[in-house]
């Protein structure tokens, strides 16, 4: 079921991936003086951008399969809210439409990055322990994987909030290199594979 999700995250990451080879490209053109290190913050950005969309995506497509009895139904399913005008909208035409349009509504302006954000997310489709079940596909320690997450969001977020700049004088930007982006999307790629198969 996750097939299309799946395909569109992959198709996302190779975005970022592209970046940090336009970067390494450029770097080899090119002399010192012009620095690089642009692409591989925008390639970290869109690769977290990629995750977050995936969990997006993911969600929905399962909680409308669910709706239409295809999946599972998780507990948290349940304990989703709709407004009076998506009830309505379900009684008029049935189907499915009005919940995609509630789901994208209530989630379009919520962030899916955070382990904690993440697993609030998928409990709405399933009642597995996410981070337990996505740890041991990955032989890891849930706790590892939720702290390597968290690290890669927030250097995210120190790009995409605060211009990757260290606050302390003399307020330098802080370093980034290509194996650290590299790692970064390829552990957030694990992820994705692993929810695919655990899901």
């Amino acid at each position: 079921m996750p097939a299309p999700e799946v395909a569109l995250f992959k198709q996302n990451i190779r975005y970022a991936r592209d970046l940090i080879a336009t970067a390494a490209a450029l770097r080899a053109q090119v002399t010192a003086a012009i620095n690089t290190d642009d692409l591989l913050r925008s390639s970290l950005v869109q690769g977290v951008s990629a995750f977050d969309h995936f969990v997006h995506e993911e969600v929905r497509a399962r909680m409308i399969a669910t709706q239409l009895g295809q999946h599972q139904r998780a507990k948290g399913y349940d304990k989703f809210r709709v407004s009076l005008g998506a009830v309505n909208s379900a009684i008029a035409a049935g189907g499915a439409a009005w919940l995609e349009q509630e789901i994208r509504e209530q989630h379009g302006y919520l962030s899916f990055q955070q382990p904690d954000k993440v697993a609030d997310a998928f409990r709405l489709v399933s009642d597995i322990s996410l981070w337990v079940e996505v740890a041991n596909h990955l032989n890891a320690k849930p706790e590892d994987i939720k702290r390597q997450l968290k690290l890669v969001v927030d250097r995210r977020n120190k790009i995409a909030h605060e211009a990757d700049t260290d606050p302390t004088p003399p307020r330098s930007r802080y370093p980034i290199g290509e194996v650290m982006v590299r790692d970064s999307l390829n552990f957030m790629e694990s992820i994705v594979d692993a929810v695919a198969v655990v899901l």
